[in-house]
């Protein structure tokens, strides 16, 4: 299955990226302004599908923002204006984490069950799944290497088992997660946002 999604990011958003990224009150109006481009540019998808007819509640996802957000970064990068690539990764990881809301809410609007925790390639579950992971998707937008790196580099791939029962929803990984410095300890999305910064533990491509 692949379905579309709606890039946002909410009002109060800004003032959490200055507070937990350390930018300064001032730098909000060009974060504000990358944000919009990033908006206009992002793409963001969303595949899942079961392993299998045998193991239909366990599904394979990818979640990506697609090949604009990387563009965006790239010029940024080459121009030498690294702030603003740094910006873009912060305004990058808002962006991500909106899209596993959408995901889990439109994989529940389709099934009528809950998605489970996100269970990481190269983290929770083992990074040589990838293979079959796309090969049950079939992706048209996104690729790995055989250092299985993905392309775009705002790209996730992950697996999540149906539930029926609300409170073992994805929402709870917190409480699993072996990043407990994360910033982000008392959202759902911690696996996420470290993909952004290309973490070696958590290797599954995007983001590097």
């Amino acid at each position: 299955m692949r379905e579309k999604l709606e890039p946002y990011i909410e009002e109060s958003t800004y003032g959490q990226i200055i507070s937990h990224y350390h930018f300064r009150k001032s730098d909000e109006a060009q974060i504000r302004a990358l944000a919009d481009r990033l908006l206009s540019m992002s793409e963001p998808l969303l595949y899942y599908a079961p392993y299998s007819l045998k193991e239909q509640s366990r599904l394979a996802v990818l979640v990506t923002l697609g090949a604009g957000a990387d563009e965006l970064q790239r010029v940024c990068t080459e121009e030498g204006r690294l702030g603003e690539s740094y910006m873009i990764e912060c305004i990058a990881m808002e962006l991500l984490g909106n899209a596993y809301e959408q995901s889990a809410e439109k994989i529940h609007e389709h099934y009528g069950l809950w998605t489970g925790p996100f269970a990481f390639l190269g983290s929770a579950a083992p990074i040589e799944e990838m293979e079959a992971l796309f090969h049950i998707l079939e992706p048209q937008e996104i690729s790995y290497n055989q250092a299985y790196m993905l392309t775009p580099k705002k790209t996730v791939a992950f697996e999540t088992t149906l539930t029926q029962r609300r409170q073992e929803s994805y929402c709870n990984q917190c409480e699993t997660c072996r990043n407990t410095k994360c910033i982000h300890r008392k959202a759902h999305l911690t696996y996420g946002y470290q993909q952004i910064f290309g973490k070696r533990e958590f290797m599954t491509g995007p983001f590097s």
